[in-house]
């Protein structure tokens, strides 16, 4: 059935629990799209090498903006300055100096940089004011796990006292700019661009670790959000702020952490992630069990085996044999692919084959294979085509459950897929013609 393009796509609600999240107002079709905006604020993400404030490409300080004396890619970059703009004056106007290296890769001086802009679009009398007014901070919640004293030493204090700009923003403006960002902000990554941008109805998006939408960021930093699967009248528009391959563990922290609240999602409170066992150990007693939390949303919870056989370990344990094996995989060289097909080997005896730590490197075998010099598709052997085609088949099944629908992760496999499968039709078309020119012979 057709859309009615006459009704709006989501409506906005409220809840205590959530705050306010988008419902979809009438059924969406898989596809279309929901949202499409232009960026309220855009700026550098935190910790970043040092980067161009008008295209947020690295820089290398040849060129230095003849305004506000702030690194910038080139003229045509200072000219189509955009959001830059508004800083620069202002800099420029209060005789602000800033000196930046460019060699340094945690330029720390940059995190100033979007609050700034934030700052100065909440001054404004405009729309634009309004709605990063009405954005959520959880002031609280970034107090008690230290955000706000991390934000106080690296945004606050340099704009108020490096710049000598407190008659212009108290520390309170300044951490409320801060928590908008943090807890709203999506990072921009595309051709090089290292940012992070608002976008004041995508960010309404509550999060789900198995999202229904997909999200895109164009060359001109706007956002469009497509259904990723098809979603019916009255259901959550949702999507994701964690990697879709990390544990359960790991994404829960990563969301306390920088987006201030605890994910109770299925996926979330299914010890088994749905059956993908992301999160899931090999028990060593039976060797043929799966060993899973007892209480997936406690991280105290003890962990048992699946099988019955009795197998118990503590949460310490885990966290040790995790902790351990994460730095491994961490520390792997990526260009080694025996050495990462090695590690995939010895680890997943301890391992479930799912575990995310596992699972990070076999997707980068995917992506490794047939794309890089030695494993191109054409000078790989059949052996390592068909390893290719075998990964990205075990990674699919995944991201179906995890990604569903027409999602990045998908469509990136399902790409790679292609690559091998197109490698192996062709052999084999050449062997089979070799073969009838012997015969015919």
């Amino acid at each position: 059935m057709q859309a009615d393009a006459t009704q709006p796509v989501y409506l906005t609600k409220r809840s205590p629990e959530m705050g306010r999240y988008l419902v979809a107002n009438r059924d969406i079709e898989q596809g279309e799209v929901i949202i499409f905006e232009e960026p309220l604020v855009i700026g550098p993400k935190q910790a970043t090498y040092p980067v161009c404030l008008s295209c947020y490409r690295r820089v290398d300080g040849s060129y230095l903006c003849t305004d506000c004396g702030w690194p910038l890619c080139d003229q045509q970059c200072q000219t189509d300055n955009g959001y830059h703009r508004a800083e620069c004056q202002f800099l420029a106007a209060q005789h602000v100096s800033v000196q930046i290296n460019t060699q340094e890769e945690d330029c720390r001086v940059y995190d100033c940089v979007a609050p700034l802009r934030t700052l100065l679009a909440m001054s404004e009398l405009s729309e634009r004011r309004d709605l990063l007014s009405s954005m959520e901070t959880h002031h609280s919640h970034r107090r008690d796990i230290g955000i706000w004293d991390v934000d106080h030493v690296a945004v606050v204090d340099v704009i108020r006292h490096d710049w000598d700009l407190q008659e212009y923003f108290s520390q309170q403006d300044i951490q409320t700019a801060c928590a908008v960002l943090e807890v709203n902000a999506f990072e921009v990554n595309h051709d090089g661009v290292n940012a992070r941008s608002i976008y004041s109805v995508a960010c309404l998006m509550a999060h789900d670790c198995v999202p229904n939408t997909v999200c895109n960021i164009d060359a001109q930093n706007r956002m469009s959000v497509k259904a990723a699967v098809a979603i019916s009248c009255g259901s959550m528009i949702t999507t994701s702020y964690t990697f879709t391959l990390d544990s359960t563990q790991r994404r829960r922290k990563h969301l306390k952490e920088t987006k201030f609240f605890d994910c109770l999602c299925q996926r979330c409170c299914d010890a088994s992630e749905l059956s993908t066992h992301l999160s899931s150990l090999t028990c060593p007693k039976c060797c043929q069990g799966v060993v899973v939390p007892q209480q997936p949303l406690d991280d105290t919870s003890d962990w048992t085996c699946l099988n019955d056989c009795n197998f118990r370990m503590s949460a310490q344990q885990v966290d040790r044999i995790l902790d351990n094996l994460q730095r491994k995989a961490d520390s792997l060289n990526y260009d080694d692919v025996a050495g990462l097909e090695s590690f995939i080997d010895k680890w997943s005896k301890l391992l479930h084959p799912n575990n995310s730590i596992v699972v990070g490197v076999k997707y980068y075998l995917c992506l490794l294979y047939g794309n890089v010099d030695d494993y191109l598709v054409d000078q790989m052997p059949d052996a390592l085509v068909q390893r290719k085609i075998a990964l990205c088949k075990e990674l699919l099944d995944i991201a179906h459950i995890l990604e569903p629908g027409s999602s990045k992760l998908n469509e990136n496999l399902q790409s790679e897929l292609k690559l091998a499968e197109a490698a192996q039709n062709d052999r084999l078309a050449a062997n089979q013609q070799n073969q009838l020119e012997k015969t015919s012979t």
